[in-house]
């Protein structure tokens, strides 16, 4: 009995069939209940399953991108210079121990029950996940559940915490926020502001966290009204700082992504400052387009590549070897240095 019997039987297209048992939501609850009931009817096992069942393991990740929307532009992060250079790096090192990657996006809570059934119907055999909030339930329940999982930036709050049964990989988030905060502290800047990401997010947790402790450490008092929102995108930063310059007197800024610097740099010309003449500027990971910017972007370098490749060798080594393995990484960053920041005259 396979595929092709139960479409035939239930007169349906072997597509259909497909479908049910994926459990997507294209097909007619009187479709789904009649071929359901087949399946059943004939004790039909879905081929991924069966493999499973005869001791193989499958040969297939999940990466699992967990995007932002917003109503009038739709997905934002999908097409981000931050998560290209990841996917392209576990998909290479999926490559190389014959191991293929399902790519797939979140973006609202639901999604997450399509992951779970992923897992349950072992289409996939282990997960990495980017982009999550911080200490996001619907990863704890997967973890929960027993499967393979990665987690790229996301805190572990102690042993009874479901993530310290998964691999975590961060970069130091905290330690980059302090040393761009320090550099622009020992150019001369007292006044200096921060664009901080999405507070749900670990990474904007932190770098604001170093951003702050920098400044105490120098003496410098942290003034909150220099402290504005994004959420990583290049118009949130557009729109974040213009506000922010038409109402505060600022010499530096520090911008906790670059694509938020981008739009940043955006809003500065437009208000007729220059960077670094009138106002420095440090912002985040590093992507390809900061060194090709006038004036290119100091910023600071996230190893994305060797945080992918950790994720993904130490999940396709658990999964071959049939091990739980767990650990929590923390990758260390490095402040680029450019021309968008300027010694402040004595």
């Amino acid at each position: 009995m396979n595929a092709a019997d139960i479409a035939k039987i239930a007169g349906v297209s072997r597509s259909t069939v497909s479908r049910v048992v994926n459990n997507y939501g294209n097909v007619t609850e009187e479709t789904r209940s009649k071929v359901l009931d087949i399946i059943k009817e004939y004790n039909y096992v879905p081929h991924a399953s069966a493999q499973m069942l005869a001791g193989k393991k499958s040969k297939i990740m999940g990466l699992f991108i967990i995007d932002t929307k917003d109503e009038k532009e739709g997905n934002k992060m999908c097409t981000s210079s931050y998560f290209s250079p990841f996917t392209d790096a576990v998909i290479d090192a999926a490559n190389k121990q014959r191991y293929n990657v399902l790519i797939s996006m979140i973006n609202e809570d639901n999604d997450y029950n399509n992951v779970k059934e992923l897992f349950q119907n072992k289409t996939i055999s282990a997960g990495i996940f980017i982009g999550a909030k911080n200490n996001e339930p619907a990863i704890k329940e997967i973890i929960e559940e027993g499967y393979k999982i990665a987690v790229i930036e996301q805190e572990v709050a102690g042993e009874q915490d479901p993530f310290s049964k998964c691999i975590v990989v961060n970069s130091d988030s905290f330690g980059g926020g302090y040393q761009a905060t320090k550099y622009l502290i020992q150019l001369g800047h007292k006044n200096i502001a921060h664009l901080c990401g999405d507070m749900e997010q670990l990474t904007a947790i932190s770098r604001i966290e170093g951003y702050k402790k920098a400044l105490l450490d120098a003496g410098v008092s942290i003034k909150n009204n220099l402290i504005v929102k994004g959420d990583y995108t290049e118009e949130s930063g557009y729109k974040a700082v213009k506000k922010l310059l038409l109402k505060e007197k600022l010499t530096a800024i520090f911008i906790a992504n670059d694509s938020m610097s981008i739009g940043a740099m955006r809003a500065i010309e437009e208000l007729g400052l220059k960077i670094p003449e009138d106002i420095s500027v440090v912002g985040f990971d590093d992507i390809e387009v900061s060194r090709h910017l006038q004036p290119s972007l100091t910023t600071v370098r996230v190893p994305l590549f060797q945080m992918a490749f950790m994720a993904a060798n130490n999940l396709i080594k658990a999964n071959d070897e049939n091990i739980d393995f767990y650990a929590n990484y923390k990758i260390p960053v490095e402040l680029i240095i450019r021309n968008s920041c300027k010694q402040m005259e004595v």
